[in-house]
């Protein structure tokens, strides 16, 4: 910001200039936080992603204003160089579009393992500055360019999510539901927002895939940003190293995880108590999901259901916005949110609430417990199902592959 900006006014010495720019320097680690609780926040409450990203646009406005200004306050720029986009406001509105376009789109690409998620960031925010700031000092062509960006961008960030939104709204009926997410572990909520969900959508099957190895938590594991601390109750527990940014949420949905072998057995465990094996299905496609992630699911389910419509059901917490992201830029899947109102969690769960899961599920949560008398490579039934428990996991003995089979 300071080179581009003192590049092209020439004003290397400007106390404005340089103040905006360190203040810009230290704040935006926590611009970047602050931006992110207001989106999670609106959505949390409404399960709107519109209005989510809305209120990140106004932060976010509000916090642009206050830099512009203090550059034209400073003589960096000029007014009459601002009138082809808009003026101040015109100008902010740009920037801010432009900037949340952006930054979707470099999460988009680290989510198919296009670059990583934070450089894509780092790099989208500091091309916005370079694009916004020539802009800002009356270069025509640019702020052409510049005009064009945001209008495109502002649609790809914020605007097509009130399309979805409205999708979820108009959404026709019949067809097969999917559901995505951690189960980390599946609760009695996650079971009565199925039956809505099928009830409502009129749905003939869904299908329950949760992550295996949560894709960002896999890549920071293999660049030693994060490890496994240690395994307790069948449940891995992560923590920074030394090479981990302070400034950054690695784990913004926890950092203990079940083994997901573990979640495959309680999933399957209680959509059998819930008596849904007709029209719930857990599936498990380890391969697919390590090649692109829940993309790949929804394109295993689409071949293995030509023509059948495709809805979406997620959670309106930071878990179910990362999946509600997914279905949005998979083209056929009408989302249908859920805001959830209740104390049920699996974080509440996983710190020792009673009475949030099935009682099979209760009672798999006590077998992996570090306490419960159990030997190495003993097996366990559970629901007619045997299971071997193996470095604290219960790992399925059917014909199939190891916890593949399908409730």
């Amino acid at each position: 910001m300071y080179v581009t900006y003192a590049l092209a006014s020439n004003r290397w010495s400007s106390p404005y200039l340089i103040t905006v720019a360190l203040v810009v320097a230290a704040f935006l680690p926590y611009y970047t936080k602050i931006s992110e609780w207001f989106e999670r926040y609106g959505v949390l409450n409404t399960g709107k992603m519109f209005i989510g990203k809305f209120i990140r646009f106004v932060w976010q406005y509000g916090f642009n204003m206050a830099i512009l200004y203090m550059l034209l306050k400073g003589n960096i720029i000029k007014s009459e160089d601002l009138d082809i986009i808009g003026g101040l406001f015109g100008a902010v509105a740009l920037t801010t579009f432009s900037s949340q376009g952006m930054q979707y789109l470099a999460i988009s690409l680290a989510n198919r393992d296009y670059g990583n998620h934070y450089k894509n960031v780092t790099f989208a925010l500091g091309s916005n500055v370079i694009i916004s700031a020539l802009a800002s000092m009356g270069i025509v062509w640019i702020q052409y360019v510049f005009i064009v960006m945001g209008v495109v961008l502002g649609f790809i960030g914020s605007l097509y999510s009130l399309i979805t939104d409205v999708m979820c709204i108009v959404a026709p009926k019949g067809g097969i539901g999917v559901f995505f997410g951690t189960f980390n572990p599946v609760h009695k909520t996650h079971m009565l927002i199925i039956q809505r969900f099928i009830e409502e959508r009129k749905l003939t099957k869904v299908y329950i895939h949760p992550t295996v190895v949560p894709r960002m938590h896999g890549k920071l594991l293999h660049n030693g940003i994060i490890r496994i601390a240690k395994m307790e109750n069948g449940i891995r527990i992560y923590e920074r190293t030394e090479k981990a940014d302070a400034h950054i949420d690695y784990f913004p949905t926890g950092n203990k995880f079940y083994e997901v072998e573990n979640r495959l057995a309680m999933l399957k465990a209680s959509v059998d108590d819930w008596d849904m094996n007709d029209q719930v299905e857990v599936v498990y496609y380890p391969n697919e999901y390590e090649a692109d992630g829940f993309y790949a699911v929804i394109n295993k389910i689409k071949e293995m259901h030509p023509g059948e419509r495709i809805h979406g059901l997620h959670g309106s917490d930071h878990g179910g916005m990362l999946v509600r992201a997914i279905y949005d830029e998979s083209i056929g899947v009408w989302p249908y949110a859920i805001v959830r109102k209740d104390n049920v969690s699996a974080t509440a769960i996983r710190a020792g609430a009673k009475n949030m899961t099935s009682a099979t599920v209760t009672k798999i949560i006590e077998i992996l417990k570090d306490s419960y008398i159990k030997k190495e490579n003993e097996h366990i039934e559970i629901n007619g199902v045997t299971y071997v428990y193996s470095n604290s996991r219960l790992l399925s003995l059917e014909k199939h592959e190891n916890l593949s089979r399908t409730s």
